[in-house]
């Protein structure tokens, strides 16, 4: 005789929500394989690392207060998130639209969802082979083409195998990830800032703290911000965890917020403080890793010769958080994939569950799939390849983050809930951030020329056909 699975039990608080949604926010690990995009951003005119990434980090707290708004409104959104709140904003009798906005408010929402969650793991694949590629050079080794591909296709393969067996993680990983990635960058930048004002190379000339602190310029400082976007991202599928949550509408809005914090002010701005500060003329910043070039430079000078050493520390710790942010954007993709085939805007076969793990496995196959292509072409298509699939899952996050302040404004205008500052201002703020920043980048990217415009061109071009395929699938099925 079966029996009906028992429902997850609800004893996660605000503090096991905060870690979990740490782990699900991008690691500031990330900075060791993001530096090469912003400093090439840099040398094409369009400085401005630290202050983009702060730009970035007050943009997602907006957008996160927005979506703390909306998951305090909808605490049953689990799964499915933005998509759901998109569907319930304009189902709910007190809005003034009806529901017959319901369904391409869910189109609008789906086609920037998928742009960001479906280019993302491709992005960790590409990361994942510069890292293994950076790493394997140190003992003279150079893996070919071949090999490459060999490698995003097996990093690919094993995050989707692991999504297909359901496995996302619990609170125990998620304590020892985040505990691993802050003690890692928390040591890496206390010696990079020891390395800054002791200076053993005695080098000649070295960064001033206004040069790092300080942007050169508002396109500068857009495209910047849209880089580092792919640290902020994630927050979102905290909504995920709603159903382990003993109270999911106070403590799901909390934590996306706290996350964001903890991982904003601690792992992003002082690495790339402290990063920004000990960069110099002696490490080629066309290195695929320059960070690592600079933990090594570090290491020798600092830790007795040990430069090699910490150099594959920081790697491994990379490597971990890499394996852990591909898995929840898998997850997250397949999930908004599953909901939209149910609500028959994808093709039904992304809904069909596996008999045994219960997971849509097509979904998860077909994604693997564009993932490890995506990750093989970011490998092999060089610094304009990998920026351009940066920029396109940064665009799709700017779209969807802009969607949310507009379902904000709209869940709580007509109610007497509606408040000028939480449910206007602030949401108002976060779609202009968020609109402001994608557009101005991309015109400051194409304008600068070279490797930015390539990425730039690709961005648009990615999106662009997702666009038109999107289009075609939404009127095709109103027939």
């Amino acid at each position: 005789m079966s029996t009906l699975p028992k429902p997850p039990r609800k004893t996660l608080g605000l503090t096991g929500i905060t870690l979990n949604a740490m782990a699900l926010v991008a690691p500031g690990a990330f900075a060791w394989l993001l530096y090469q995009p912003q400093l090439a951003a840099q040398q094409s005119g369009l400085g401005g690392i630290w202050p983009g990434v702060l730009l970035a980090l007050l943009t997602a707290l907006l957008t996160a207060f927005s979506f703390g708004q909306l998951a305090s409104r909808y605490p049953e959104a689990g799964l499915r998130s933005a998509y759901h709140f998109a569907e319930q904003v304009f189902r709910d009798s007190a809005h003034p639209l009806g529901p017959g906005a319901a369904r391409f408010a869910k189109f609008l929402t789906g086609w920037a969802s998928h742009l960001y969650y479906w280019v993302y793991p491709g992005v960790m694949v590409a990361f994942m082979g510069t890292l293994a590629d950076s790493s394997l050079r140190q003992f003279g080794y150079e893996p070919t083409a071949f090999g490459q591909i060999i490698l995003a296709g097996s990093f690919a393969a094993f995050v989707g195998f692991l999504a297909l067996r359901g496995i996302t993680g619990s609170t125990v990983s998620s304590v020892v990830l985040n505990t691993l990635q802050l003690i890692t960058l928390g040591v890496f930048s206390v010696l990079a800032i020891l390395f800054y004002g002791i200076n053993p190379l005695g080098l000649a000339s070295t960064p001033s703290l206004t040069d790092v602190v300080l942007p050169a310029g508002f396109s500068g400082l857009a495209f910047q911000a849209a880089l580092a976007m792919m640290l902020m991202v994630g927050f979102e599928a905290v909504t995920s965890l709603s159903a382990s949550a003993a109270n999911p509408g106070r403590d799901i809005p909390r934590a996306s917020i706290l996350a964001l914090l903890i991982q904003g002010a601690f792992s992003y701005l002082l690495v790339y403080f402290a990063a920004g500060l000990a960069f110099n003329d002696q490490i080629d910043p066309a290195s695929r890793a320059p960070l690592g070039e600079l933990a090594r430079q570090i290491g020798d000078a600092m830790l007795s010769g040990n430069g090699l050493a910490f150099m594959l520390v920081m790697a491994f710790a990379t490597a971990i958080a890499l394996l852990a942010a591909m898995l929840s954007a898998t997850n997250n993709g397949v999930r908004i994939s599953f909901s939209m085939a149910l609500d028959s805007e994808m093709p039904d076969l992304l809904g069909i569950l596996h008999p045994k793990y219960a997971t849509p496995y097509y979904t998860v196959i077909l994604l693997s799939l564009v993932s490890a292509a995506l990750g093989s072409f970011g490998i092999l298509g060089g610094l304009p390849a990998l920026m351009g699939l940066i920029l396109a899952a940064t665009l799709g996050a700017f779209l969807l983050y802009a969607i949310l302040g507009v379902l904000t404004v709209a869940a709580f205008a007509a109610t007497p809930a509606f408040h000028w500052l939480k449910h206007g201002l602030l949401p108002v703020a976060s779609i202009a951030l968020n609109l402001g920043i994608a557009t101005l980048a991309l015109v400051s990217g194409l304008a600068a020329g070279g490797v930015t415009a390539q990425a730039c061109i690709l961005a648009l071009g990615v999106a662009a056909i997702w666009m038109i395929l999107s289009l075609i699938s939404y009127f095709a099925r109103r027939r």
